[in-house]
């Protein structure tokens, strides 16, 4: 792209604002010895990419042309790496809501089948998470059943060959069983798995803004520990 087509004019609302800008800029650059458009250019991107490394990774991505589902299934697989069978701990609910919104968008059925062998893995191991809080807590016992036969209900699902996935029962089942399973490793590898497999996720500008509004909401949420 020519150089002067990168070329915008700031334009103020009022001039009292304009001259608050230049004046601070102007000292910045004063003490700094940075030129002034440097220091508008980093401004701008820290606003746009965040000052998260990891998110600005994650938005530059979407933005060299990623889609949605690639970019959840980095976020996810992220999320997987944590200590001990643990996730990092990233709220990643909205991002589970925004798969689960961005299902109405798929326009064909197209999958990749090569992450279901590990993806019913992963299950088998959520499986064995709510078999254990079903014995330790009668109360929610019913809860914990329920939740059983549905992951029984995915396993089968995945290992027919002829059977068609339907992605969005799977996305509803960790929303709903979120607080359960939000510490499990399994749970983002399994979503990871999903994100990938799943192909016809949407590169547009509505796909990318809402992305991009969820990936700075996490930065502001983001674990001190994971800096």
């Amino acid at each position: 792209m020519a150089e002067n087509n990168l070329k915008k004019t700031l334009l103020f609302s009022s001039l009292e604002k304009k001259e608050l800008v230049d004046n601070i800029v102007s000292d910045e650059s004063n003490s700094i010895g940075r030129k002034i458009s440097a220091i508008i250019e980093l401004t701008v991107m820290d606003e746009l990419l965040t000052k998260n490394n990891q998110i600005r990774f994650w938005i530059t991505e979407l933005y060299k042309g990623c889609t949605s589902g690639e970019i959840l299934s980095s976020i996810f697989d992220y999320n997987s790496a944590g200590f001990n069978w643990k996730s990092r701990g990233l709220p990643l609910l909205p991002l589970i809501e925004f798969a689960i919104d961005e299902q109405k968008f798929m326009e064909k059925y197209e999958v990749d089948k090569e992450p279901i062998t590990h993806l019913i893995k992963c299950l088998n191991s959520i499986h064995e998470i709510f078999d254990s809080l079903n014995k330790d807590d009668e109360q929610h016992s019913l809860k914990y059943t329920e939740a059983l036969d549905a992951i029984n209900c995915f396993i089968e699902q995945l290992s027919d060959e002829k059977e068609k996935i339907h992605f969005a029962p799977f996305y509803r089942f960790f929303k709903t069983h979120w607080n359960d399973l939000k510490d499990s490793m399994y749970t983002f590898e399994a979503l990871s798995d999903l994100a990938s497999m799943q192909k016809g996720w949407r590169n547009t500008s509505e796909s990318r803004y809402t992305l991009t509004k969820y990936l700075r909401d996490l930065a502001d949420n983001w674990s001190n520990e994971l800096e």
